[in-house]
């Protein structure tokens, strides 16, 4: 058996002490403040250099006796602002939720930073490991970036992972090039005039306005996309008045847009602007366009990814797929546009649990996390050895 994978299964019992203790305690967006705190005991426990970074985002170096690059691993810390519906022993003890899997995310990572700092006498190099909150609200990793992340050392590659619930564990799922899609996230409010429902003419109707928007907008998918593009516009909420015979003066539209293709990305949100301007125009309101998310597709470097699966074949973990998409975003999207990165998908499938990442019915399977925690560690290790300046 490789010895990550050994050494992972060994560090078994501590990996799921780790998972539970953060299920319980979940923590949501920049406010990570028990989650930071045991993260930095362990990792300071271990021997490793660690601090917090900006607000709940921790860096830990484990720095190798031999020179050489700098490979960054990364795992985010965030829950839901959601409660969960099972009988786990570990059900959190607030009002928030683990139900995407960031609990194992960091648990894997601590357990990859044990097995590394272990090896740091034949490690060649440095890595890097990034603990980020906000991932599901997509400010974690820009500020983490701002904060210096890729820097002091000069992170030179990356890897990140995420549990899905595809196949079984253990397994794995990737691609090359653009893997997650871009999310956009919108509000518009239209603001009009209210006036009462038996005079339409004095007033100025927002739900008419907002009803020309959101048809528009199917329109841009419909008929402005490719065939063969991946589009998503998805409108979540459309609210307006609380009468029955009152025109109210303002309705909300929010919603989010996806796709893998910037350029496409970038010519609807041109579009959905200049919709938004026209739909005033035409009947004389007034349309505020706010930009909630800004996330890009994120990609995979394809020469990192083909180099890692053959670490990962050594672990001797079957790839559920190679062409594997998701339409769900990640804001390790970000990293991916700083330096080469590779993304793989965990496979951690609950047999007779069919719900899915932000039910509160969800499911994980444990198992999967020495395979995950091996992969970080396997990888990591294994690129630097094999780019050191020797």
């Amino acid at each position: 058996m490789n010895e990550f994978l050994k050494r992972a299964m060994e560090l078994n019992d501590s990996i799921l002490a780790d998972r539970h203790y953060l299920h319980q305690n979940a923590e949501v967006g920049m406010e990570l403040p028990v989650t930071t705190k045991y993260v930095l005991d362990r990792l300071t426990a271990m021997g490793i250099e660690a601090k917090e970074l900006c607000k709940s985002g921790v860096v830990g170096l484990i720095k190798g006796k031999k020179p050489g690059k700098v490979y960054l691993l990364r795992a985010d810390m965030d829950a839901l602002p959601m409660g969960e519906d099972n009988c786990l022993p570990c059900k959190s003890l607030n009002a928030n939720a683990h139900n995407c899997g960031h609990d194992m995310h960091t648990a894997m990572l601590l357990a990859a930073a044990q097995m590394l700092k272990e090896k740091e006498d034949e490690l060649e190099g440095t890595v890097k490991l990034m603990f980020q909150p906000a991932e599901e609200t997509f400010e974690g990793s820009k500020a983490m970036i701002e904060a210096g992340v890729l820097e002091n050392p000069h992170v030179d590659v990356a890897s990140a992972m995420h549990v899905m619930l595809d196949w079984n564990a253990p397994s794995y799922g990737c691609r090359a090039g653009f893997m997650t899609s871009s999310c956009d996230g919108f509000k518009i409010t239209v603001h009009g005039k209210g006036c009462h429902g038996a005079m339409p003419e004095l007033g100025i109707d927002p739900i008419n306005v907002g009803i020309h928007i959101y048809q528009a907008f199917q329109n841009l998918v419909a008929r402005e996309s490719g065939s063969k593009e991946t589009v998503c516009l998805t409108m979540g909420q459309f609210s307006a008045g609380s009468t029955p015979n009152i025109i109210p003066a303002e309705a909300v539209l929010q919603g989010t847009l996806r796709t893998y293709n910037q350029a496409l990305r970038e010519k609807l949100v041109k579009r959905m602007h200049e919709i938004c301007d026209a739909a005033a125009a035409m009947f004389g309101a007034q349309v505020d366009y706010e930009v909630l998310s800004d996330v890009p597709s994120c990609y995979t470097n394809p020469e990192v990814l083909s180099e890692l699966r053959g670490y990962v074949d050594e672990l001797e973990i079957p790839c559920g797929s190679d062409q594997y998409m998701v339409t769900p975003s990640d804001d390790v999207a970000f990293i991916s546009e700083k330096v080469p990165m590779a993304y793989l998908m965990l496979g951690a499938k609950v047999e007779g649990n069919p719900y899915p990442h932000h039910n509160p019915k969800v499911l994980f399977d444990e198992k999967a996390m020495p395979y995950g925690a091996a992969i970080h560690a396997q990888c990591a290790f294994n690129w630097l050895k094999n780019h050191s300046d020797k």
